[in-house]
């Protein structure tokens, strides 16, 4: 019998009430009161130490390279060594790590939260400007980089004051004076001893860096118990899903271990809280790529028995669409998700069609959150496959209008958050601060939502990117859902250009599905029939490439417009 959402709120109930498992506890932080998961564990470290009982398990696949638990644990620790006794490094100072995934970055991660350094993950596509301005702003001691970031940087270590430990990519790479090879840093604590730091769950742990299309980026803070709330987060939502199951899913396609492929950046709260340290806590396998191609994944899919991908939609579409899927074996795949943006119409059932019926996910949440606000996958995914999710217990939400006004529930408005787990504040920015968050301390998101009558969440715009049309408010999100209903469109961004009559006019871009039977005829069309008129785009273009993406594969809607400006 299918599942409905009083069984969702009651199993929810269950399992948070007294005794459990999952129970729910009050904490005071900084002078105010939040709902806590009682058992979560307390710090980053308590995590990475638990994750040494894993032992010969295997841990970590990257370009041929394998690691056990035990031999991951080694590198780290003679990092962590290295770090406290070579580079004087103590607990609250800033360690930034500016590199592609790759194993180093594990390592250097785990040795710096051991020892009790604040770890700065750097956007790994970013600018020289802004790679000097995260390290600048964040007073970073020092700087683990691999040899491209480095190269961006590398004649302005002595302005910037940190010192520097470079992972070589090439054979031939001339080591600066001054400067360590990764190989080295590890070489010059390997056999010593180091102190285990001893921290509150109130320290600060990382320092996360927005993603923002325009400017510098914020460095978001986050609390060690941050991390360990967002990480019974997601313990709960499996808990939660297997129960209304009847069971965990059975491993099949030769897989026996959890094996979740890392597609996302680890310097972003997803890719780091789900791709590297809640498989430390689990004792999972994770198969990590130097860079996403959607050809290398298949046949790490079908060579390492990949059990999980989560990622942003763009990336499944790649993937789901390549025109070899077919020829591999995908049948280890149990679990696939789409997150950190909108899940377009249409993509649950290309996952269904290529994958079976995997256990389907989503959720909302933001890097000033580690991540944490909506969820749902399986059975839950199934009932509103459009939604973000359900609310998570350690989270409390609501919308206001914008006067600040909270609004009835249903009706939509800017999201607003309050949880433990959202970030105590911007580094140092005080004037940034005092306008992300109101009074009482939620966080404004800068998203339009709503809650439905089942207390599932939908995201229908963001606040910024509202198109106002002959003084119409048009969220270009619930256009961009319209056009992904149709089965040949790829990629979709709407966005608004200047309009002496209106003020504004909607603009399409479109890439359309390879070899597609698509023009801008059938799809205005197509629109005209799910749409108010003033909603259809005056412009729609259709491009014979894929569109930009940031640093998180999410769709650059900033750099496409100013592309299509630019052509005008």
């Amino acid at each position: 019998m299918p599942i409905t959402p009083e069984d969702v709120a009651a199993r929810k109930a269950e399992l948070t009430g007294p005794g459990g498992f999952f129970e729910l506890d009050e904490m005071a932080v900084g002078g105010r009161s939040y709902p806590v998961y009682r058992h979560a564990p307390k710090t980053a470290i308590d995590i990475l130490q638990n994750g040494r009982a894993h032992g010969e398990q295997e841990f970590l696949v990257f370009e041929g390279r394998r690691y056990s638990y035990n031999a991951f644990f080694a590198e780290v620790d003679a990092l962590a060594a290295s770090l406290q006794k070579h580079y004087g490094i103590l607990a609250g100072d800033r360690i930034a790590l500016a590199m592609r995934n790759n194993p180093e970055w594990a390592i250097a991660f785990c040795a710096a939260t051991l020892i009790g350094a604040i770890v700065v993950p750097v956007n790994s596509w970013g600018r020289t400007e802004e790679l000097q301005y995260s390290i600048t702003d964040c007073g970073a001691k020092l700087l683990i980089a691999d040899q491209t970031r480095f190269s961006l940087i590398a004649d302005q270590l002595d302005q910037l004051g940190v010192a520097a430990i470079v992972v070589p990519e090439k054979a031939d790479f001339s080591v600066p004076a001054g400067v360590t090879v990764f190989p080295e840093a590890t070489e010059q604590g390997r056999g010593q001893s180091f102190d285990v730091a001893e921290i509150t769950p109130e320290d600060g742990a990382l320092i996360l860096y927005t993603s923002g299309s325009t400017g510098f980026p914020k460095g978001v803070l986050h609390r060690h118990i941050s991390v360990g709330q967002s990480l019974m987060n997601m313990l709960f939502l499996g808990m939660l899903v297997t129960e209304l199951e009847g069971g965990p899913r059975e491993y099949r396609g030769g897989a026996n271990v959890e094996t979740p492929m890392l597609t996302v950046p680890l310097f972003h709260a997803t890719g780091l809280l789900g791709g590297l340290i809640m498989p430390i806590m689990l004792g999972q396998k994770v198969v990590m790529m130097y860079k996403w191609d959607s050809h290398k994944a298949l046949e790490l899919i079908e060579a390492e028995h990949v059990t999980g991908l989560n990622s942003v939609p763009a990336v499944l579409q790649d993937l789901l669409g390549h025109p070899e899927f077919d020829n591999y074996n995908t049948e280890s795949l149990i679990r696939v998700g789409a997150a950190g943006a909108a899940t377009p119409a249409g993509l649950p059932e290309l996952i269904e069609a290529k994958v079976g019926k995997p256990s389907r996910s989503a959720g909302y949440g933001m890097t000033e959150t580690m991540a944490v606000c909506a969820i749902m996958s399986g059975a839950i995914f199934d009932l509103k496959p459009d939604s973000a999710g359900i609310i998570a217990p350690i989270m409390k939400v609501r919308f206001t209008d914008p006067d600040g006004a909270v609004l009835p529930p249903g009706q939509p408005g800017e999201i607003e958050m309050y949880s433990i787990c959202v970030t105590p504040g911007y580094w140092e920015k005080p004037e940034a601060n005092a306008q992300a968050f109101t009074s009482d301390g939620w966080l404004k998101s800068g998203d339009i939502g709503l809650l439905d009558e089942d207390g599932f969440l939908h995201i229908t715009g963001r606040i910024k990117e509202i198109v106002i049309r002959g003084g119409e408010n048009i969220y270009p999100g619930e256009i961009e859902q319209a056009a992904y209903e149709l089965d040949t469109v790829r990629e979709v961004v709407v966005f608004g250009e200047p309009d002496t009559a209106m003020g504004e006019e909607l603009v399409m871009v479109v890439y359309p599905a390879p070899d597609a039977d698509l023009d801008e005829e059938r799809l205005r069309h197509f629109l005209k029939q799910r749409l108010a008129g003033y909603k259809v785009p005056r412009t729609i273009e259709l491009w014979d490439h894929p569109l930009p993406r940031n640093a998180s594969e999410k769709l650059h809607k900033l750099k496409v417009k100013e592309a299509y400006l630019d052509s005008r």
